[in-house]
Formats: C-alpha cells, sequence, structure tokens
C-alpha cells in the first residue's frame, strides 16, 4: 500500500477550506453517518453485534478529525449504495473498492487499501477443472458476495460454472464448510479460513490474482466538500504512515478473523429461501 496514494495523488492539491452545504449539514448535525456492512477485516461484528475493524478504527479517527460523531448504518453489501443514494447514510467505508460500475453512481474519494481476488475450490473440484479456466464447467458451484466485486469476478472468470450468490463472505464460508458450494471468489482472510477448514479440503489453483481493487471512501455524487474533506484526511494519515499502520494492525493472523453471521441479506438471497 505504501507509495500507492502518492502515485495516484500526481499533480493534486490539498482542498482548500471552504465548505458547501453537505458537510455544513453534517457539522450542524454533528454526526457522520457511515454505511458498513460486515467484511472482515474491515468491518468484524461479534456475536453481540459489537463492532470492530480495519474501518470502525479509520472512521472513528475521521469523526475526531471533523469534530462529529459516528453513527454506523449496518447493511447488507448489496445495499450499501442505496444507502448512500437514498439519503440515508452521508458515505460508505467498508472496504468498498472504486469500481468503474460503482462510479456511474458514486463519487470516490483517494484510496487507502489494495485487494487482491482469488478462487479456492475444493481439491476434487479443481481435479475436475485441471485450470482455472476448466473450472467453467456446470458441475462446479462457484460462491460469490452479491453487490461485490466477487461477484463480478466469478461472473467474468467463471461464466460456465453454477454460480450461487450470498450475502457476505462469512455465509460462503459455512457453505464451504457444509459441502454446499465447490468454491468461491474471494480475499483474505477468507481465502485462509477456507484452506483451514477440515471437512473438506480448499486450494487455490492458480498463482495469480483474477483482478486487484483499490479501496476508497464513497459518497453521494453531489456531496463534493465531503469527498474533498476525505481527500485530505486520506492524504494526511497517509503522510504519518497511518494507513500501513492500519493493515499491519488488522491484517494480521491474530485479527483475520470472520464475522458473526450479519443479521441481514440481500433482498434475492430472502426471495430464494
Amino acid at each position: 500500500m505504501k507509495n500507492l496514494v502518492y502515485s495516484i495523488l500526481f499533480g493534486f492539491t490539498l482542498a482548500g477550506s471552504a465548505i458547501a452545504a453537505d458537510l455544513e449539514e453534517i457539522k450542524s448535525r454533528g454526526t457522520l453517518r457511515v454505511a458498513v456492512a460486515s467484511l472482515s477485516p474491515f468491518v468484524i461484528s461479534d456475536d453481540e453485534g459489537h463492532l470492530r475493524g480495519f474501518e470502525i478504527d479509520s472512521t472513528t479517527g475521521l469523526g475526531e478529525h471533523l469534530g462529529v460523531d459516528i453513527e454506523y448504518i449496518e447493511k447488507p453489501f448489496c445495499e450499501l449504495a442505496d444507502a448512500v443514494l437514498e439519503g440515508e447514510a452521508d458515505m460508505i467505508a467498508s472496504g468498498y473498492s472504486n469500481m468503474s460500475w460503482r462510479r456511474r453512481l458514486l463519487d470516490f474519494s483517494l484510496p487507502y487499501h489494495d485487494t487482491e481476488y482469488f478462487v479456492v475450490v475444493s481439491k476434487k473440484a479443481a481435479k475436475r477443472g485441471k485450470t482455472v479456466r476448466g473450472l467453467n464447467r456446470k458441475d462446479i458451484t462457484i460462491a460469490y458476495q452479491e453487490g461485490g466485486v466477487s461477484g463480478e469476478v466469478a461472473k467474468g472468470e467463471f461464466s460456465g460454472a453454477e454460480l450461487k450468490p450470498f450475502s457476505s463472505f462469512t455465509q460462503i464460508v459455512d457453505a464451504l464448510e457444509d459441502g454446499s458450494v465447490d468454491g468461491a471468489v474471494m480475499f483474505e482472510p477468507y481465502l485462509s479460513v477456507a484452506k483451514d477448514i477440515k471437512s473438506t479440503k480448499y486450494v487455490i489453483p492458480h498463482k495469480y490474482a483474477l483482478t486487484r481493487t483499490i479501496e476508497a471512501f464513497a459518497v453521494d455524487q453531489n456531496s463534493e466538500d465531503l469527498r474533498e474533506a476525505l481527500n485530505e484526511w486520506v492524504i494526511l494519515r497517509d503522510l504519518e504512515g497511518y494507513w500501513d499502520d492500519l493493515e499491519k494492525t488488522w491484517f494480521n493472523p491474530e485479527n483475520m478473523v470472520v464475522s458473526a453471521l450479519p443479521p441481514y441479506r440481500c433482498p434475492s438471497m430472502i426471495a430464494v429461501q
């Protein structure tokens, strides 16, 4: 992650002190509403519903920087964009990748993290498929997170396989554990969790990532001053090495844990139950 911000920031100048209605309203309200979804280690929810993780630390610091309290709006990952577009939340902070199809709806801050996606499959499925391309067969079921990057990767790379959406990676891990899917498009820590499942041996049948994304805060396209405030926050913290330190804190074996099952599901997931 080091120097990632600088490489994208060439020629960027820190925002001025002008404050428009969107940021004024947040400061007047005294609360910044942040949409989050369970996505370890970005957002980890315990069995009692308490939140912690990379994004919880980062937004807590952001709130202190802006002089406001943080209110977390928990949603399925597939509804994070709707929470902002419908005015329920002011921004998204949930390991949210800056993708072209999302930029049609939302604006993004400068990035502060990057993620690599791989497919993990059972040894039996890997033997049937023989190659990554060979996994495109109807007798192999590949899971993905509804509304997330893994879905785009799964549909692009494994369109010939049986694709199965889930509301969260925690639910995907459970499906891998009970054998109801043969594999899934995932990232760390879920890859390591999958490979540690005792009931079935899972492997990553390829060396290089299927795709690499950059994560950033997302806001409404009309929230220009909030976006600029977020950019300033990202830059200032990067100068201090904050994002690298935060990554070391949360992306390590002790903290790379799977959240408790979220109390929500994507509407499409509810419809098929």
